[in-house]
C-alpha cells in the first residue's frame, strides 16, 4: 500500500469529498441515472450512505486505536456491509443523508486534522485513511 500522507488525506477530505454532493447535482438527469448505474446503486442517497457507512466504521475503528482501545481488526463481507448500509439508511430522506454525510465528512477532517503526527504510522490508521479517504474518492468519482 502507498505511504498515506496527512496532507494528501486532508486535501481529498477539504477539496474531493466537499464538492463531491455538488458535482452530483451539476450533473444533467441522465448523467447523474448512468453514473449511478455504473456504480451500482440505484438512488444518489444510497450511494451517500455507502459512503457513511464506511466512514462511520472509519471514525470508530481509529478513535479507538488512538485510544489503546482493544479494538479486534474486523474482516468484513463487503457486499453485506453495503448492503446493511443502504437497508439502514433506507427510509431516511436524501437531504437527511447529504447533512450525515457532510457531519461525517468535517469529523473526519477533524480527527485527521489532530492526528499526532505518528498516528499514520500505525498500519491500520494509515489504511482506513487510504481506503475509506483516498481511494473511495477515486473509486466514487464524478466527471
Amino acid at each position: 500500500m502507498p505511504k498515506v500522507t496527512m496532507q494528501q488525506v486532508l486535501d481529498f477530505l477539504q477539496d474531493d469529498w466537499s464538492r463531491y454532493i455538488t458535482r452530483f447535482e451539476n450533473l444533467l438527469r441522465q448523467e447523474q441515472t448512468a453514473f449511478l448505474e455504473r456504480q451500482g446503486f440505484r438512488r444518489f442517497q444510497d450511494l451517500l450512505a455507502h459512503i457513511c457507512a464506511w466512514w462511520e466504521e472509519a471514525l470508530k475503528t481509529i478513535t479507538a486505536i488512538l485510544e489503546n482501545y482493544e479494538y479486534p481488526e474486523r474482516q468484513y463481507d463487503i457486499d453485506a456491509f453495503n448492503a446493511e448500509a443502504v437497508a439502514q439508511f433506507k427510509e431516511w430522506k436524501e437531504e437527511d443523508v447529504i447533512t450525515h454525510f457532510e457531519n461525517l465528512r468535517e469529523s473526519l477532517l477533524s480527527l485527521v486534522a489532530d492526528l499526532p503526527d505518528e498516528a499514520l504510522a500505525h498500519p491500520r490508521i494509515a489504511g482506513w485513511l487510504q481506503s475509506d479517504v483516498i481511494e473511495h474518492a477515486e473509486e466514487h468519482k464524478i466527471t
